[in-house]
């Protein structure tokens, strides 16, 4: 009496289920469903888990995704006050600006008004705002550096604009374009005259 182990498999053109000697692997045969020829190939299958077995190893996988993403944003995301100057003011566009009294000294200038602002009809958007020379001579070459941060305050670029002369107690109203799509907020960085 011979003991033949038998493999299961599936036909190569229509997925039929067959059985065949385990020494009849890579023989091409007919297919007894489709009559097209298919490889016999060992294939392993898989059993079948119970449900409840599944259902808990997918809540498992679940809270490992949920865990290892709140650890990636806890401990690779930079604290803010690492990325911005002690006396920036950060404003979003959901706030335009807190109040005209909110604002930065610094090299003998006024920066108030910080927002941001989407060109209507077009994709552009700007950080505007205002400087102020409080200093009682000109200003040559003055240039302003405003931080850009995404939704989750991580530096995406900056924005500058440069204003050639600048009175004395004078202000400017200025419009630094933003290059970066994923700009969801701006603080100032940095205000003064290029040598």
């Amino acid at each position: 009496m011979s003991i033949n182990k038998f493999i299961k498999s599936e036909c190569t053109q229509c997925g039929g289920h067959l059985e065949f000697p385990a020494d009849a692997v890579g023989e091409v045969i007919d297919c007894p469903h489709c009559g097209q020829p298919t490889k016999l190939v060992a294939t392993v299958l898989v059993a079948k888990l119970p449900r409840s077995r599944i259902l808990s190893a997918g809540l498992m996988l679940m809270v490992l995704v949920l865990a290892s993403g709140l650890a990636v944003f806890v401990f690779v995301r930079k604290p803010a006050t690492a990325i911005r100057p002690v006396s920036s003011k950060l404003v979003t566009n959901q706030v335009a600006t807190k109040s005209p009294r909110d604002e930065i000294l610094t090299n003998e200038f006024s920066i108030t008004a910080i927002k941001l602002e989407k060109t209507v009809g077009s994709s552009l958007m700007y950080v505007t705002g205002e400087v102020r020379n409080l200093s009682e001579r000109q200003r040559f070459g003055v240039k302003l550096v405003l931080g850009l941060t995404d939704t989750n305050q991580v530096p995406v670029g900056e924005a500058t604009d440069y204003h050639q002369v600048l009175e004395p107690r004078a202000s400017w109203r200025f419009k630094a374009l933003v290059l970066a799509s994923k700009t969801a907020s701006a603080h100032f960085d940095s205000v003064g005259e290029t040598p």
